[in-house]
């Protein structure tokens, strides 16, 4: 079955007319560096196939001349036709996209290499843009509430019981992670939906709520709970096999189709 799918892919790589390559290092349970490597094709008749092109370990070092020998060996050893490729889509890391060092760096220097597209995870680009929205103001303040809450089990504790007297949608608040930028929709989300709770939680320990009665900044609340609401779905949306692009692109030209047969042939339905 292995070696049927392995001619499948071939097959398909000869077949196409062009491919993009998605580069991510990542490490796995054993604490070894791998490279996971996944092409999309485009064939003549513009149709589409994603799959996962190689799994390769980083046996040493993950420095972007690493990653781009053990990339280039493999793809050598399995005769990708390399001028059929267009892009190469990695996340923003220094190995990754470092100017004189890094992975694309070295392939781009590479004569085998035809001259290609490169972009950046569109979900890192996302954590970039995050640091400087000027929203310090309201992510900072809704941390320190929920941190002050959750940090003492018996608060914790009181707090819990405190939702379930009231019979609230949720009956806890969420921690934020730092280093899930994601996370953040959700513990907006979360917070603004238990903010009347919290207000009246924080009264009965005396604590000052005056922020929790600004307009202002409640509308400032709202609205970034509201974007990283959507960016979430969005994200969940581009993620897994034909999902995202792809999938809106097929939709796209099954409706323009279906219009196009409503209002008779050719383009006029377009």
């Amino acid at each position: 079955m292995s070696e049927n799918m392995s001619e499948q892919l071939d097959q398909d790589l000869r077949e196409c007319k062009w491919f993009s390559l998605q580069c991510d290092e990542s490490v796995d349970n054993s604490s070894i560096a791998q490279l996971m490597v996944f092409i999309r094709m485009v064939f003549a008749d513009f149709s589409t196939k994603e799959e996962l092109l190689a799994l390769l370990p980083l046996k040493t070092t993950t420095r972007g001349i690493d990653i781009y020998e053990v990339m280039k060996s493999f793809l050598v050893e399995k005769k990708v036709p390399l001028e059929k490729l267009v892009s190469i889509t990695t996340d923003g890391a220094p190995a990754m996209t470092g100017r004189r060092a890094g992975f694309i760096a070295h392939c781009k220097s590479d004569p085998d290499f035809p001259p290609f597209l490169h972009y950046h995870c569109i979900i890192h680009q996302q954590a970039i843009c995050a640091k400087v929205t000027g929203f310090d103001h309201v992510m900072s303040p809704v941390v320190k509430i929920i941190n002050s809450i959750r940090s003492k089990a018996k608060q914790h504790r009181t707090f819990k019981t405190f939702l379930e007297e009231l019979s609230t949608e949720y009956g806890d608040l969420l921690l934020h992670s730092e280093i899930r930028w994601l996370s953040r929709g959700r513990i907006l989300q979360r917070f603004l939906a238990l903010k009347d709770e919290i207000k009246e939680f924080m009264k009965s320990r005396e604590e000052d709520t005056s922020l929790l009665e600004d307009t202002e900044w409640i509308l400032d609340l709202a609205f970034l709970t509201d974007i990283t609401t959507k960016l979430n779905y969005l994200n969940t949306e581009l993620q897994g096999k034909d999902l995202g692009y792809a999938k809106e692109s097929e939709k796209t030209t099954t409706r323009v189709m279906k219009r196009g047969r409503k209002n008779g042939s050719g383009h006029e339905g377009i």
